[in-house]
């Protein structure tokens, strides 16, 4: 029989496993947000069949999965390209963009509700995007560049119809107007957008896209309207909109590095437990069971070692 020995777990593998904890959690946490949550049990459904056949010897399956290995790193590309280029373009954000957020200004949602306010009762479309973590550049056509200080009388003027922009959507950054009459990519979630206009359309295929905040006033009924995360909500009253731009500016001002590390330990326990589970279980059937004291692979040994056995 063969024997079964155990890694002795020492410094190395604790931040081995730790690492690829954390980078478990990442796309757990990812994978969750995007609505890909069919695509992913099937991915791990695969690793499943994988792992059981290294545990109990099935070659002919290992040497299957290892022969589509490149086929299946190319598929997992196309599939998720636009998650996989968020999740570069956020690890860039977090480690040269930090510190260089300012500040929102207390005054910036009274502004933002004011002028709201007076577009809806004058029933003036408008389409407001507020950036907040995530780079927008790249889901944004055409426009003009302004730098300007938010204003009521700004707001309103770019959104009067007589204005070039009136059209395109606003784009507020740092509390100041950055761009005006920009094109936003649209949403594809047809059972979401079929008794929507555009601009309705265009807020929620951008919410969908990055964790910007969208403000749309409604042209035809003088509704207000806000886009975040993938979903589309319609405003009933002003305090309600002034409560959720607050929340909003609160949650992309800068923060300490303690207040960062107990936002981290609040969020996502399930994914966090998950993760450090998979990543103890990946260690244990690749790394512990099989260096143990130099045991044997686990299943049959090949015909030449046993032979090389009987000799005297």
């Amino acid at each position: 029989m063969t024997d079964i020995h155990v890694k002795t777990v020492n410094i190395a593998d604790m931040m081995d496993m730790g690492l690829v904890a954390l980078i478990i959690y990442a796309l757990l946490v990812w994978f969750k947000k995007t609505k890909t949550a069919f695509v992913v049990m099937g991915l791990m459904v695969l690793i499943g069949v994988y792992v059981l056949a290294q545990m109990t010897g099935m070659y002919m399956t290992i040497w299957l999965f290892q022969g589509f290995f490149a086929i299946f790193i190319i598929a997992v590309v196309v599939i998720f390209q636009e998650e996989l280029r968020s999740i570069f373009e956020r690890i860039a954000v977090w480690s040269i963009g930090r510190g260089q957020r300012q500040q929102p200004s207390p005054q910036e949602a009274d502004m933002l509700v004011r002028a709201l306010s007076d577009l809806a009762r004058d029933k003036v479309g408008a389409l407001i995007v507020m950036r907040g973590r995530d780079p927008l550049d790249r889901h944004l056509e055409g426009g003009w560049d302004l730098q300007g200080e938010l204003s009521e009388a700004l707001i309103e003027s770019i959104f009067d119809s007589h204005s070039l922009g009136h059209d395109g959507a606003m784009i507020i950054e740092g509390g100041r107007i950055t761009r005006f009459g920009v094109h936003l990519p649209l949403s594809k979630e047809f059972g979401k957008i079929t008794h929507m206009g555009l601009r309705h359309t265009a807020a929620l295929g951008l919410s969908e896209r990055t964790d910007a905040l969208a403000l749309v006033v409604s042209e035809e009924r003088g509704v207000i309207s806000v886009a975040r995360r993938g979903d589309l909500i319609q405003i009933s009253n002003l305090s309600d909109l002034h409560h959720i731009l607050e929340n909003f500016l609160r949650a992309i001002a800068p923060h300490t590095t303690q207040q960062t590390f107990i936002n981290i330990l609040r969020r996502n326990t399930r994914e966090k437990a998950l993760a450090i589970v998979i990543s103890v279980l990946l260690w244990w059937f690749f790394i512990g069971i099989r260096l143990g004291g130099r045991a044997e692979p686990l299943g049959p040994r090949p015909a030449d070692s046993e032979a090389a056995d009987l000799q005297p």
